[in-house]
């Protein structure tokens, strides 16, 4: 995981002011990734369709890093990861990597919602984590064993 420092000043200026333009962008590029991946047809998706998500995801990790939201960073990250890799189609899509795409918005979403005090506990990405990080090809372990560390901690995911 990517140690991002966590201080809300940075170079002297105390950058907390800026979490609620933050907090609104990234709930709005999340709600239209969303969007964009419920409405994707995943047999004839184009480069620019899978670019439109990537996007999405982009501009919350730069934020996420900006000010200090570790796990937020490494989410948007690995998902970035798998989404470079379809829309440079080094991968063949799948509902299975849609739906886990689908996870990762609904985890962020819990994550942001924590940094705004909304949310108690912090939600366990782990096993989202390791899903993204295998369909895109980075893990050592095989898909099936992705797939049994997703239906094992009861998230479901892939498969």
């Amino acid at each position: 995981m990517s140690r991002i420092a966590a201080s809300p000043l940075a170079a002297g200026i105390d950058l907390t002011q800026f979490h609620p333009g933050f907090f609104d962008e990234a709930a709005d590029n999340l709600q239209h990734m969303e969007q964009l991946l419920l409405h994707t047809d995943i047999e004839s998706a184009d480069d620019e369709s899978w670019n439109a998500v990537f996007r999405c995801v982009h501009s919350v990790k730069g934020g996420a890093a900006s000010f200090g939201f570790a796990d937020v960073a490494e989410l948007t990250h690995q998902t970035e990861t798998l989404l470079d890799r379809l829309r440079r189609r080094e991968l063949a899509a799948s509902a299975d990597m849609v739906e886990l795409l689908l996870q990762a918005v609904d985890t962020l979403q819990l994550q942001l919602a924590r940094h705004q005090g909304q949310a108690v506990a912090a939600p366990d990405a782990t096993a989202l984590l390791a899903g993204l990080r295998g369909l895109a090809g980075q893990g050592v372990e095989s898909r099936h064993g992705v797939e049994s560390r997703f239906r094992d901690s009861g998230r479901g995911g892939p498969g």
